[in-house]
């Protein structure tokens, strides 16, 4: 299911010359709050780095638009311009297309039966990360350490008695 569902995105998003993770970076700016590189970097689970990059092209295109922060000039604040709306639109007609599709032949009680179960399943998963602050930083705790540690061929170098494969020659 989430291979097809994923397959669906991938064709709503190429229809209208964009990527998965361009529509999804348009999805996060459809409310038209102005959002800062990090913190779409978080909504999104990808690193700052990815973030920019997706946002560059995204700028570059005209269908997001950079302004600095009004308080701090380091920040800059995305916000979607028209041309990204009305893309992001068009793919939301799409979408709706393959919900219907994905609707039509089920009986009318199972499909509100449906859509109530994914709507649970989809507010428990937001609500526990980002509705719940220490979770959000328990997961980003996780993260941190995640990306510290030394891979298991090669013994972290401050050790006493290790060596590195640099170190044999």
């Amino acid at each position: 299911m989430a291979r097809a569902l994923a397959r669906a995105t991938e064709l709503i998003a190429a229809r209208q010359s964009i990527s998965v993770p361009e529509y999804r970076m348009l999805l996060l700016l459809s409310d038209q709050v102005p959002r800062s590189n990090a913190e779409l970097a978080r909504l999104s689970f990808v690193s700052a780095q990815a973030t920019h990059l997706v946002l560059s092209d995204l700028v570059a295109r005209g269908l997001v638009e950079r302004r600095e922060h009004p308080e701090n000039k380091h920040i800059r604040l995305a916000r979607l311009t028209e041309p990204g709306a009305a893309t992001l639109d068009r793919c939301l007609v799409d979408v709706i297309e393959v919900e219907d599709r994905l609707l039509a032949g089920m009986p009318h009680a199972e499909r509100g039966l449906l859509l109530s179960a994914l709507n649970h399943a989809s507010d428990v998963l937001a609500g526990g990360y980002f509705g719940d602050a220490a979770l959000e930083g328990e997961a980003i705790e996780h993260r941190r350490r995640r990306t510290q540690r030394p891979a298991p061929d090669r013994p972290a170098p401050d050790r006493p008695g290790t060596t590195t494969p640099d170190d044999s020659r």
